[in-house]
């Protein structure tokens, strides 16, 4: 069976497609992976969501921050507001139950043992091991399949940075946040969630995630996506594999079996 990990949809249905097509996807004999943020800015958040519930058997999602925000609206209390405009059509659809069901029942984090892989949609405190990045997801994932969801997803609008003395809500809202928002940290290991450029354009008081001299987890390969300024990237064992395509850049794929060759497919969007 082969794992193809993809980048972020963000509701660019038309673009996944043909990216599939590029593959050569078999759903009777392959799997998807994707990193997060399967909907919001794009055209088609509903279809995405739709035509991925389809395929539940070999279909994965690692959660982003758009999906979360999605189930803030639908199971939480969050307010709609006008830049929620392109999630609208699934608030509106008869199957939207079962289409947020699904979601939230997604990981926050999924392994490949035998790939040596991790995929995560923004990315994973340079500060924890295998063994705490593992619990800390377990943890989020229980809460968020729980009756307690709606309060979590409610209050998770924070930029709590990840410290090892938090608790409660906090603890939560940290975690949330280095999974799905993260990018740079200063050198104590602060989360910094506003930068949202390329590193070459930010001073040298930020780094990214992956650069940490703390970085705990070296033995294994690491997927991301969430960071389209820094696009098609990898620096040692870790990989960036969202490129824009909700911007007008492109949506990338690879497969696990022969990670360094990447099919990608150019948008239709024009930004």
């Amino acid at each position: 069976m082969r794992k193809i990990v993809i980048g972020d949809v963000q509701g660019c249905l038309d673009e996944l497609r043909g990216l599939l097509d590029l593959v050569d996807f078999q759903s009777s004999s392959d799997r998807l992976i994707f990193l997060g943020d399967l909907v919001n800015r794009g055209p088609k958040s509903l279809e995405v969501l739709e035509f991925l519930y389809s395929m539940d058997d070999c279909v994965l999602n690692t959660l982003g921050n758009h999906d979360l925000h999605l189930l803030a609206l639908t199971i939480g209390n969050r307010p709609y507001r006008e830049k929620d405009q392109s999630m609208k059509p699934i608030l509106d659809s008869k199957n939207k139950i079962n289409l947020i069901e699904w979601l939230r029942h997604q990981p926050i984090m999924h392994e490949e043992p035998a790939s040596a892989a991790i995929m995560v949609h923004a990315g994973i405190h340079p500060s924890w091991d295998i063994m705490q990045a593992r619990s800390m997801a377990r943890e989020i994932e229980s809460v968020l399949q729980s009756n307690n969801a709606p309060s979590i997803l409610t209050e998770m609008y924070s930029d709590q940075s990840w410290s090892p003395d938090l608790d409660g809500s906090a603890k939560i809202n940290s975690i949330i946040n280095c999974f799905t928002r993260m990018r740079f940290i200063d050198k104590n290991g602060v989360c910094n969630f506003t930068e949202k450029n390329a590193p070459k354009e930010v001073g040298d008081s930020l780094i990214p995630w992956f650069m940490s001299e703390e970085m705990k987890i070296k033995d294994k390969s690491i997927f991301f996506g969430h960071w389209s300024t820094l696009g098609d990237f990898c620096y040692k064992n870790i990989s960036c594999l969202d490129a824009g395509c909700v911007w007008g850049g492109e949506m990338i794929a690879i497969d696990l079996d022969d990670p360094q060759k990447k099919i990608k497919y150019k948008s239709f969007i024009s930004r």
